[in-house]
C-alpha cells in the first residue's frame, strides 16, 4: 500500500510537471518599436559623449559652495570653441574643462550675449574631440523625442531623455530674444550650457532653465534653440559681440478680431503698434496698423516670428518686408538699422598653443604660473618641516614644501594640499624653491605640467609614519 501511495503521488506529480526542471522565465514579447527607440537613445548618447564637457567656473565670487559654479558645456569645431551658458561662467576668474575621457583643461572666454545667455568659451591646450553639429530646431515638432546630457550636481555625462513639450516659450517677457523649446527630459542644476539633442545626434537646443519650486527638476525644462544659437555663436567667434536688426517698431500679436475688421485673410503676421520717428520703418513708411506678413522672404505668422529674424539678421541689412495695409498687401525694400549688444569678456585673454609652441605664446613669469596654480612654497628647511609637522615623514628627501593651497585654486581642484612635497617637474628633480620657480619659467600657458609629489600614507604596523609619490597632471592656464 506505501508502495502504491507513493507511486500514485509521482504519477501526479509528472502529471503537474512537478519537480520543475528550471524556475519560469518571463518571456517578454519582442517590441521592436521599443527596441528600435532604445537603441536610437544609446547610439546618441555615445556619439555626442565626447564633445560633452563639465565647466568649472572658479573666482573670488564664486569660492563658496561647492568651490565655483558648475555647468555644461559642447565642442562645437576643431578649434576647441565650446558653447555653454553665459550665466555659467560670467563671474568666472579661471576657467577649467572636463572632457569625457577625465582630462582637465584650462579655457579662456571668447565673448558672451547677455540677451540670449549664450557664451563662447575656447580650450586652452589640445584635445582630439569630434564636435556636435547643430540641427534645425525650426523642423520640430511638439512630441518628437531629444536627449539632454550635462553635468547635473556634477554628475558627468548624465545622459536624459524626453519629448519636445512646447515651441516658442517665452519666461522672461522683458526678453522676447528668448524663445523657448519646452521638454520633459529632466534637466537639473548643473545641466546648464549643455545640447538638447534630436535623435540625429544633433544639436537643436542649449539647456539653459527649469521651472521649479525648489530648483530641481519638476518635468518642464527649457532649451535656446539652434536656429537663434547658432547665428549668436558665428557672431561671438567672428565679432565678438553681436549685431542685431532695429526697425524701430513695437509689434504685437494679431487678433481675431483685429484680422476680421481689417479684412486679412486670418491672423497671422505681426501688428505694429507703434512706429519711433527717424527710425527704419518709418523712413521706408511703415505706420501704425500695418501687419508684417514676411520679412526677407521668410514668412511671419506671429510677432515671435518678426522679432527672431530681427534678431537673426545683422544690422545694417537692406531687406524686403511684405505686410497689409487696410486689408491690401503690400510691399517694401528698407535698410534696417545696427543695434549691437554689449560685449561680455570678464576675463582677460591669455596665450594659447594650437599643436606646437607659438611665436606669441612666451613663458610667463614662474611667479604668475604659481599664482594661476594656487600654490605657495618654501624650500623644505628643518624649520618649515617642523612648523607643518611632517619632519619624520621627509627624512632624506628633497624637495619643495607646498605650505598653502588655494581653495579655488587647480591645485585644490586636483587635490594637492598643504605639507606635501614636491620632488619632480616634468620628470626634472627639483631640490629648491628656485630650482622649481626655474622649470616653471620654461613654460608656457597650454603647456602640461605633471608633478611627483610625496604626500602622507597613514602609518606602518609598527606605528611609524609613512609617505608615498603620486603624479598630479594640469595643463597650465
Amino acid at each position: 500500500m506505501g508502495v502504491g501511495f507513493v507511486l500514485a503521488v509521482a504519477g501526479v506529480g509528472l502529471l503537474w510537471g512537478w519537480p520543475p526542471a528550471r524556475w519560469p522565465v518571463s518571456r517578454a514579447m519582442p517590441n521592436p518599436t521599443a527596441d528600435a527607440l532604445s537603441l536610437a537613445f544609446s547610439r546618441v548618447a555615445q556619439q555626442a559623449r565626447t564633445a560633452v564637457v563639465n565647466i568649472r567656473a572658479a573666482g573670488p565670487s564664486l569660492a563658496r559652495g561647492m568651490g565655483g559654479a558648475t555647468g555644461s558645456g559642447f565642442v562645437i569645431d576643431r578649434e576647441g570653441h565650446i558653447v555653454t551658458n553665459l550665466h555659467v561662467v560670467q563671474q568666472a576668474t579661471r576657467l577649467t574643462v572636463r572632457l569625457a575621457d577625465g582630462t582637465q583643461l584650462p579655457a579662456r572666454l571668447v565673448a558672451g550675449d547677455a540677451e540670449t545667455d549664450i557664451a563662447v568659451l575656447k580650450l586652452i591646450g589640445r584635445a582630439d574631440i569630434q564636435p556636435l553639429t547643430f540641427g534645425d530646431s525650426d523642423a520640430l515638432r511638439v512630441g518628437e523625442w531629444v536627449v539632454a546630457i550635462g553635468s547635473p550636481f556634477g554628475l558627468d555625462q548624465t545622459v536624459t531623455t524626453g519629448v519636445i513639450s512646447a515651441k516658442d516659450r517665452v519666461t522672461d517677457r522683458r526678453n522676447t530674444l528668448q524663445q523657448f523649446l519646452q521638454t520633459d527630459a529632466a534637466i537639473n542644476f548643473g545641466n546648464s550650457g549643455g545640447p538638447l539633442l534630436n535623435l540625429a545626434g544633433e544639436v537643436i537646443g542649449v539647456n539653459t532653465q527649469i521651472a521649479s519650486r525648489d530648483g530641481s527638476y519638476s518635468g518642464i525644462g527649457f532649451a535656446l534653440p539652434s536656429a537663434t544659437v547658432r547665428e549668436v555663436v558665428r557672431q561671438l567667434i567672428e565679432r565678438g559681440q553681436v549685431s542685431r536688426s532695429l526697425l524701430g517698431v513695437q509689434v504685437d500679436r494679431v487678433t481675431p478680431q483685429f484680422a476680421r475688421v481689417y479684412g486679412l485673410p486670418n491672423d497671422h503676421g505681426a501688428l505694429i503698434q507703434h512706429v519711433e520717428e527717424g527710425g527704419a520703418a518709418y523712413a521706408a513708411g511703415l505706420r501704425s496698423g500695418d501687419v508684417v506678413v514676411a520679412y526677407a522672404g521668410r514668412p511671419i505668422t506671429s510677432e515671435r516670428d518678426l522679432i527672431r529674424e530681427l534678431a537673426a539678421t545683422p544690422g545694417d541689412t537692406t531687406v524686403e518686408v511684405r505686410y497689409f495695409r487696410d486689408g491690401k498687401p503690400t510691399s517694401v525694400m528698407l535698410r534696417t538699422e545696427e543695434r549691437v549688444s554689449p560685449a561680455v569678456r570678464t576675463m582677460r585673454p591669455r596665450f594659447e598653443r594650437r599643436g606646437g609652441p607659438s611665436s606669441d605664446a612666451l613663458p610667463e613669469e614662474p611667479e604668475t604660473a604659481l599664482r594661476r596654480l594656487g600654490l605657495s612654497v618654501a624650500d623644505a628647511s628643518p624649520l618649515k618641516l617642523m612648523q607643518l609637522g611632517v619632519k619624520d615623514l621627509y627624512a632624506g628627501q628633497a624637495g619643495v614644501l607646498i605650505t598653502e593651497v588655494s581653495p579655488v585654486g587647480l591645485a585644490a581642484e586636483n587635490g594637492l594640499q598643504e605639507g606635501m612635497l614636491i620632488t619632480a617637474v616634468n620628470r626634472h628633480t627639483v631640490r629648491t624653491v628656485d630650482e622649481f620657480l626655474a622649470r616653471l619659467g620654461t613654460l608656457r600657458p597650454g603647456d602640461d605640467l605633471v608633478l611627483a609629489v610625496s604626500r602622507p600614507l597613514g602609518r606602518t604596523p609598527q606605528g611609524e609614519r609613512r609617505a608615498v609619490t603620486n603624479f598630479f597632471s594640469f595643463t597650465l592656464p
